[in-house]
């Protein structure tokens, strides 16, 4: 059986989610083309990773329990912000790397900015910040569960979280 889903897991990883984040440079001086293919891969292990941990519950819906249940949609919706901070990492890999720089800055088809590595650097700080705000806003997403609670929490949280019991069969009274 696999380990359930809980706010301790959603905590874990944003905490995970907000140590990458805070490592990603914010000026183009401190761009590494190395460093942004490690940071690509981290993140995606944690997507996989995230993926992998929630697939593992909905396959055994029957064992997963109305709080569980909550935690679980949690973990589903941060796996979009980490694709989405993938993504902006994948853009700004096309804008460093220099056999793409044609896609980088197609409206300076004639500019010697076209080519410029610093302004390919700029543009890839750029995604670097956007990715690391994206990282930032899931990773506070997954601690807000803990910090507040709605109404539909409180309706799921009063739920039974053990299946019930079979019905006895009712024995005939001797009077």
């Amino acid at each position: 059986m696999s380990s359930s889903i809980s706010q301790a897991t959603l905590d874990y990883l944003a905490l995970r989610l907000d140590e990458l984040a805070a490592q990603f440079p914010t000026s183009p001086e401190a761009v590494d083309l190395v460093t942004l293919t490690d940071d690509i891969g981290i993140l995606t292990h944690h997507l996989q990773h995230a993926a992998e941990r929630a697939q593992e519950r909905f396959t055994a819906p029957q064992t997963v329990y109305p709080p569980e249940r909550v935690a679980l949609v949690r973990l589903t919706r941060a796996t979009a912000g980490i694709a989405s901070a993938l993504d902006m990492l994948a853009e700004a890999l096309t804008f460093a790397t220099t056999g793409f720089q044609r896609e980088a800055v197609e409206d300076l088809a004639h500019s010697h900015l076209r080519n410029d590595p610093e302004v390919l650097r700029i543009m890839t700080a750029k995604k670097y910040v956007a990715a690391r705000a994206r990282l930032r806003h899931t990773a506070t997403a997954l601690r807000e569960a803990s910090t507040r609670t709605t109404p539909s929490m409180l309706r799921t949280a009063g739920l039974r979280t053990q299946p019930t019991a079979l019905p006895q069969t009712r024995q005939p009274s001797r009077h």
